[in-house]
């Protein structure tokens, strides 16, 4: 399956106290890992595969990035491991410009981590590596307290690992089905672009061993009126049959927007199973598309994948049609509250004819899956014409009453 799409000062201050002062409904599960992956920045061959994958990550600020991040997260009884890779067009450009600890290491081509092991917005922890292997930690946004911890880049072909294991100490292993705060970040200075698991400075959820899934979701690729789909692939990792629940749901601005679809399925020990996710965007406009897997035990479901919403944005013909037919019914209500002798006698036909456009536009909007992006967009300024028609035709009538 192809890989999923994984500031210096006050600003570092901000961005921390951001993230312990709002949560994400975005989820991982962590699992427990059998044998510990080993920290030198390459994700070697067998090394994450019975690690959860982090849900695609987002731009913060609304969009999907343009480059792919692969995130893995798992657990013994020492640490929590991170890794990542970051595909990269031009590895030989990455910016490094930071050379000591704790400096500007957030502006470089750098990976994030935030950990609050109390999801309680106390003592929340940030672990920062650039790629040429330069570290920030912190903790509430001070850099003079240290975290225990690890961390190695490796350069490839195309793009950088990160290997990362926060160790516990005192604090201990944490116990199944605990949840810390969450989130992970990259920034990628180069293409202008921030993006991280729950899209935002915000933290999501981790919640170690239960269930025992491991999700691969790839993200939203140029979604188009109509049916779309979601490649999913859920494997797993425990030693009994689970019973699992995919729930897939588009929303947008007004409840013809929405979209909801559940697949079913039981997965036997070790066993993979790859869906085509089905998802249906039926307005323009811009609209979000998130995926959750549950794991169903009797009457109850537990989360094991939850993604950030992934925003998209297509040619709002609905919307406009919307507006224009409101202009139109304003400036047929005008015009029948006209006394006889103030009423045009085109005006009739004035107003069948911004309604056959209507009509016509309506039409056309019903077959918006087979359209180009250039007709649609054609039709957008088309049904924001009619509407400027429709006003102007009011405001005539309302001159011709004066």
């Amino acid at each position: 399956m192809p890989r999923v799409l994984v500031v210096t000062g006050m600003l570092l201050a901000m961005t921390i106290w951001a993230c312990a002062a709002a949560t994400s409904p975005a989820v991982v599960t962590c699992p427990r890992m059998s044998t510990a992956p080993t920290i030198d920045g390459l994700l070697g061959a067998g090394e994450w595969t019975r690690a959860a994958v982090v849900g695609p990550m987002v731009l913060e600020g609304a969009g999907m990035p343009s480059v792919a991040t692969d995130v893995y997260v798992g657990y013994d009884d020492e640490a929590l491991y991170i890794g990542a890779f970051l595909a990269d067009r031009a590895p030989t450009e990455l910016r490094c410009a930071a050379t000591e600890s704790d400096g500007a290491v957030e502006a470089d081509d750098a990976l994030t981590i935030w950990l609050d092991p109390g999801s309680d917005g106390v003592s929340v922890i940030k672990l920062v590596v650039n790629a040429a292997g330069v570290t920030l930690d912190a903790i509430d946004a001070n850099t003079e307290a240290t975290a225990a911890w690890r961390s190695a880049t490796g350069l490839e072909e195309d793009g950088w690992g990160v290997e990362i294991a926060y160790e516990y100490g005192a604090a201990g292993v944490p116990a199944p089905a605990s949840e810390w705060g969450f989130n992970v970040r990259r920034n990628a200075p180069r293409m202008y672009e921030r993006a991280s698991m729950t899209g935002s400075s915000a933290l999501g959820t981790l919640r170690f061993q239960t269930p025992a899934l491991r999700c691969e979701v790839e993200p939203i690729s140029s979604p188009w009126f109509g049916r779309n789909t979601m490649p999913v692939r859920l494997t797993n990792l425990s030693g009994e049959a689970q019973a699992v629940k995919v729930n897939v749901r588009v929303t947008g601005k007004t409840r013809r927007a929405h979209f909801f679809d559940t697949t079913k399925l039981t997965l036997a020990p070790g066993e993979s199973s790859d869906l085509a996710m089905q998802y249906e965007v039926q307005r323009g406009g811009r609209c979000e598309v998130g995926l959750s897997v549950q794991v169903v035990r009797g009457a109850t479901a537990v989360t094991a994948l939850r993604t950030a919403e992934m925003p998209f944005e297509l040619p709002p013909l609905g919307e406009q049609l919307d507006l224009a037919v409101t202009h139109i019914a304003d400036a047929y209500e005008t015009w029948s509250r006209l006394p006889d002798e103030a009423r045009a006698i085109d005006a009739p036909s004035q107003l069948e004819m911004l309604l056959a456009r209507w009509r016509y536009l309506d039409s056309q909007q019903q077959r918006r899956a087979a359209l180009t992006p250039d007709v649609m967009m054609a039709l957008v300024n088309r049904a924001q014409a009619l509407s400027q028609d429709a006003i102007l035709l009011r405001r005539s009538f309302e001159e011709g009453a004066q």
